[in-house]
């Protein structure tokens, strides 16, 4: 087998795939994970719909990937998507990262960008080397105190 053919099929693997395309997370690049998703992907987010999170909830296909995709990237800057372990085991991958960057506020764009960091998991499904299931998991309450938009409870009078 040749030398890049080797490094593609190591790609296409679930732990090649989400090194492939969590490092182009950090050049704020999506070609990657557009390029491996199938046309029945389902995307789960940790923030579920309705939530203070614009991205929140479930996503399927193509189109509702690109939809998620743009959401997340009109408003965060990633500058680091790093690896502290990824773990794979037939079609699933599991990656735990460190993520850091930057949130930019839809509702008042004349306020400078927020410097956030946060510990992100990540589990994939991959078949044929197509990305057919994706879920991230985070601790959202943390990410909205950053983000200065944590809303602290109701006192009782």
């Amino acid at each position: 087998m040749s030398r890049s053919s080797g490094r593609k099929s190591a790609e296409l693997t679930p732990e090649g795939l989400m090194r492939r395309v969590t490092k182009a997370f950090a050049a704020n690049d999506t070609r990657p994970l557009l390029e491996a998703i199938d046309d029945n992907t389902v995307w789960k987010t940790a923030a579920a719909s309705g939530s203070p999170f614009q991205f929140g909830g479930s996503y399927r296909s193509r189109a509702g990937i690109a939809e998620v995709t743009s959401r997340i990237f009109s408003s965060y800057t990633f500058h680091r998507f790093d690896a502290k372990e990824i773990i794979e085991s037939g079609e699933i991958a599991w990656g735990l990262f460190d993520v850091e960057g930057s949130y930019h506020p839809k509702k008042d764009r004349s306020r400078r960008a927020i410097p956030i960091r946060y510990e992100c998991a990540l589990r994939w499904r991959v078949r044929n080397g197509k990305l057919i299931e994706y879920q991230s998991f985070f601790d959202t309450a943390s990410l909205l105190d950053q983000q200065g938009e944590l809303r602290p409870p109701a006192r009782p009078e």
